[in-house]
């Protein structure tokens, strides 16, 4: 697949991923039961962005050639390690969301990281 194809099935799982993620934390920090349907989007739009942002991540790794070289730069481990902490963020927020503003600056603060390491790739 072309590598534009790749970059925006990854940034449609970063859409899904957002939606997901921020959706259950305006429901938890309003006080709104999480069950459901509403719990079952959420979960289904996060796992379903994760997926997304993995094999269209690694689909550009192979495009960008680094898939061909004897490892991966320290930026890929920092961007899959970000992706495993997104990944169990959903349970913290589904406890812990009704604290509000610090857990949607730590989102922030994670999706800001995220960026700056996917731009300038730092070694």
């Amino acid at each position: 697949m072309p590598y534009e194809i790749y970059k925006i099935l990854h940034l449609t799982g970063i859409f899904l991923l957002t939606s997901g993620v921020v959706g259950m934390l305006v429901l938890a920090w309003s006080g709104h039961q999480i069950a459901g349907k509403v719990k079952t989007f959420a979960f289904i739009t996060h796992g379903v962005g994760l997926l997304f942002m993995l094999v269209s991540g690694f689909g550009l790794l192979a495009r960008m050639g680094f898939m061909h070289d004897a490892g991966l730069p320290t930026w890929v481990y920092i961007k899959l390690t970000i992706w495993l902490i997104m990944g169990g963020i959903i349970a913290l927020i589904k406890r812990k969301g009704q604290i509000g503003w610090p857990m949607y600056f730590l989102l922030l603060a994670i999706f800001i990281t995220a960026a700056y390491v996917g731009v300038y790739k730092p070694t």
